[in-house]
């Protein structure tokens, strides 16, 4: 049996949480982009299948809902897990999935019932954004008190988190 590891990155941070989800995983798993869905689904050898998307100004990429919503038959009929990746989860109790306006809103839309949920804090990474991103996240980070010089690159994952996350779901 495999698992499969799907992910949906703006930045390509929540591929690196992919990635590393998958470095200690027990027997076959396999880590794609989230629009490989359509490949895997309906393969019985299938055992558990974990989403992760980030989320900028508050919202997940179309790409996820219209994905899960497709899949939400196949996704329900067996063990999964999903993960969402931002940067207001860098900040002392706000890594808690059950109080995430944006986790919870995705799965009340969604209609998808993983059996594991968590949320991690995302890379904040000013050189690789464009004008607009920069000046906006440059504008967020201040109001919620985080970096905002506009320069620098901060990685606020909890990566013990991350691979506790693995072992519960990977179990």
């Amino acid at each position: 049996m495999t698992s499969l590891i799907f992910y949906s990155s703006t930045d390509g941070h929540t591929r690196k949480i992919a990635e590393t989800l998958a470095q200690d995983w027990p027997g076959p798993v396999h880590v794609a982009p989230l629009a490989d869905v359509d490949s895997w689904q309906g393969d019985e050898r299938i055992r558990c299948v974990v989403i992760g998307a980030s989320i900028r100004y508050g919202h997940f990429q179309d790409e996820l809902l219209n994905t899960v919503s497709q899949h939400k038959a196949w996704l329900n009929g067996r063990k999964s897990a999903f993960f969402g990746v931002n940067l207001t989860a860098r900040k002392p109790g706000r890594a808690d999935p059950a109080t995430s306006p944006y986790l919870q809103r995705f799965l009340r839309t969604s209609a998808w019932q993983p059996d594991h949920v968590a949320l991690f804090a995302g890379k904040l990474n000013y050189p690789i954004y464009g004008f607009f991103d920069k000046h906006m996240i440059r504008l967020i980070m201040k109001m919620t008190g985080g970096c905002a010089d506009g320069t620098s690159t901060i990685e606020y994952t909890d990566w013990h988190a991350v691979t506790r996350f693995a072992k519960a779901i990977s179990a």
